[in-house]
């Protein structure tokens, strides 16, 4: 039918009316031309015409049947729609064109409800109930295609739905499982994303908002809560049935009385799916993913009988995976619903909104009570929201002003915002310390981190050497105080949590290989180049806090690369490179002191590669490098505010004053 702007539709009523009338004009056609059939056959004449008749009339009786099987369907897909004027209706647009009561509003899909009602009736009526083990595993996945095509027309999904029985439903993912199969999982999942696509779907089938309801209201058992929150788990469903089915299935009841054994899918279901036999670690894993119903969950979860804050409900999780075997199951779901509430992987850092930083700093306030105690299976989601926190975490080591303060989504008093550094909340040392240790010594996690901090501080400063450049108010020596700052206090947690002499060592592993990797060929890679500027910051800011430690990483590092590692001087050269870079005031350097491809100050490593390169005969490289390194320390020399500025920035980098303090508040 071609498409109208007009009102179309169907009245059941007459409609039916039409099928006994067509019933009725189909038995007479039969009569009649059985009657005049045998009255000319008496004679030998011939009766093809009334054979055409036979033939239509048999056609009007199959119309019958598919007329009342319609009508049957409609009824059953339009159970539950309010009727025009009656409780629940919407005065929307099918009901103002109707103009009267009774009208339901179904999609123009009819077709595709047919194929979903013969699918449902296969299911639910026969491969589900009326069979069982291998033959029922190689139903169930011979026509899963057909299923898989439901999710292409969303209302048909619904339909699919809303005509299983609940028993069938509340239990598929068991029904699957017990099978055997081994296309389980690929099975469920079918079903999960036609679920989803019926609960996204942008007209709602009458008949499925029951299957909605049930799906957010408490089931009979544990056992039918786990099954529906695995059907619920691949599904991509809409955050408030997330928010509603998880909280009426387990959550609200685990804020109320959370010392209590949640292990509800069974052994068969839990290998087949891969998904966790804790049903608390099951309502987080359908959160998982989805920070709007993450956060409105921990708003509202136990309802008013439960008076506890976010951080006292984050914290219920946390006491509960230490304490039961399926610990890990629960941590693990719990750090990945800390990342979605904190949309960690959703928004970039310095630019989080405010619910989700407010969420953030509840994690980071949480998890940091419980340091290097949290769970293993959580410190890599840690790690996801550090990185995406980065700016928060850095200027948390702030203690130029305001240290005393309390962590807090508000200014603090006195502070002074750096260009380029937008927190969405203030830390204070202590928990941007505390918070570290939830993965420190967790090797890939805190590479990551570091990486993260090494490019954040790389753009930061170049871009406070673009602004000193126009208008010099120091922003290049606040920022770099800053990550001095953050770098004596990430190295005081890392002693903290490994030891000195493990950190020391982690420290010169961290620096021989990053300054072993970052060229190729003769140009510095830009990643690398960042990593090397943190940490030689690092590590000048250990060596200047410490004799002892200083020694250790010389050693550790003269060892491993045959060659002293001139700490000073690379921090200065780096500097010296950042403020070139980002267009500070100074002289035209040497030709030879800038890489011809990326016009560009060559940097340390670049000259002692050089320096081997040209060492012939009797000369040492050692000596070729002075020689290439007098000429930098001239030109810098001749240029008495650039000079400066490198001085002054590469010294407010070493003070150890940030660790003492840290100590000091840590104490308090």
């Amino acid at each position: 039918m071609a498409p109208t702007a007009e009102f179309c539709g169907i009245d059941p009523e007459q409609m039916g009316a039409l099928a006994t009338s067509l019933r009725g004009a189909a038995d007479r056609l039969t009569a009649f031309s059985r009657e005049f059939e045998e009255k000319l056959g008496r004679y030998g004449i011939g009766t093809p015409a009334l054979r055409e008749i036979v033939d239509i009339a048999d056609w009007g009786g199959r119309q019958v049947s598919m007329l009342h099987g319609r009508i049957d369907l409609i009824k059953t897909l339009g159970n539950g729609a309010p009727e025009l004027g009656g409780a629940g209706g919407t005065g929307g647009a099918a009901s103002i064109a109707a103009g009267g009561p009774g009208l339901i509003r179904l999609p123009d899909e009819l077709k595709d409800f047919d194929i979903a009602q013969g699918l449902a009736r296969m299911y639910g009526e026969n491969i589900l109930v009326n069979f069982h083990g291998e033959s029922q595993a190689k139903l169930i996945h011979e026509h899963i295609d057909e299923v898989a095509e439901l999710a292409d027309t969303p209302q048909a999904a619904a339909a699919f739905f809303a005509l299983l029985s609940p028993k069938v439903r509340d239990s598929l993912p068991n029904l699957i499982a017990n099978t055997g199969s081994k296309t389980a999982k690929q099975d469920l999942a079918t079903f999960s994303k036609v679920l989803g696509a019926a609960l996204n779907a942008p007209a709602l089938v009458p008949a499925f908002a029951q299957v909605r309801a049930d799906l957010v209201k408490p089931a009979d058992n544990r056992a039918a809560a786990w099954n529906r929150l695995a059907l619920l788990k691949g599904a991509n469903a809409p955050s408030s049935v997330r928010s509603a089915a998880t909280r009426a299935l387990v959550l609200d009841d685990f804020a109320k009385k959370p010392r209590q054994d949640w292990r509800a899918g069974g052994p068969a279901e839990t290998k087949a799916y891969g998904l966790p036999s804790d049903l608390v670690a099951m309502g987080l894993e359908v959160l998982a993913g989805d920070g709007t119903a993450v956060r409105d969950v921990f708003a509202r979860m136990g309802g008013a009988e439960v008076t506890l804050n976010r951080t006292d409900k984050m914290k219920l999780f946390l006491d509960y995976a230490k304490e039961v075997g399926t610990g890990d199951q629960v941590a693990d779901a719990f750090g990945r619903v800390a990342e979605a509430g904190s949309e960690a992987t959703t928004e970039k850092p310095g630019q989080h909104s405010p619910e989700a930083a407010a969420f953030a700093l509840d994690v980071i306030k949480v998890a940091g009570s419980f340091g290097t105690a949290l769970p293993a299976v959580a410190k890599d989601s840690m790690g996801v929201i550090a990185n995406s926190y980065v700016h928060e975490l850095v200027s948390g080591g702030r203690f130029d002003k305001a240290a005393d303060r309390a962590s807090s989504m508000q200014i603090p008093k006195h502070w002074e915002a750096f260009p380029g550094v937008t927190p969405a909340f203030y830390l204070n040392p202590v928990d941007t310390s505390q918070f570290m240790k939830t993965f420190v010594g967790e090797d890939k996690v805190a590479d990551a981190f570091k990486s993260t901090v090494a490019r954040f501080r790389h753009d930061t400063l170049l871009a406070a050497a673009r602004l000193d450049a126009q208008s010099d108010n120091n922003h290049f020596r606040d920022i770099s105080m800053m990550f001095g700052d953050f770098g004596s206090i990430a190295f005081r947690t890392t002693v903290d949590v490994l030891g000195e002499e493990d950190a020391v060592a982690d420290l010169a592993r961290d620096f021989t290989k990053n300054t072993a990797g970052f060229l190729l060929g003769e140009i510095p890679i830009a990643g690398p180049v960042a990593e090397l500027g943190w940490g030689i910051t690092q590590a000048y800011i250990v060596s200047s806090a410490s004799d002892a430690w200083a020694d250790s990483f010389e050693t550790q590092v003269d060892a491993a690369k045959k060659e002293r590692s001139d700490l000073a001087k690379r921090l200065k050269y780096d500097m010296a490179s950042l403020l070139h870079s980002g267009g500070y005031p100074a002289s035209e350097p040497p030709k030879e002191l800038i890489n011809a491809t990326t016009s560009t100050l060559k940097t340390y490593d670049e000259f002692v590669a050089e320096a081997k390169r040209e060492a012939i005969g009797n000369k040492r490289w050692e000596q070729v490098l002075q020689q290439k390194l007098a000429a930098y320390e001239d030109w810098m020399d001749g240029n008495d505010k650039l000079d400066e500025k490198i001085e002054s920035s590469s010294r407010v980098q070493t003070s150890d004053l940030a660790e003492n303090l840290l100590k000091v508040q840590a104490r308090d």
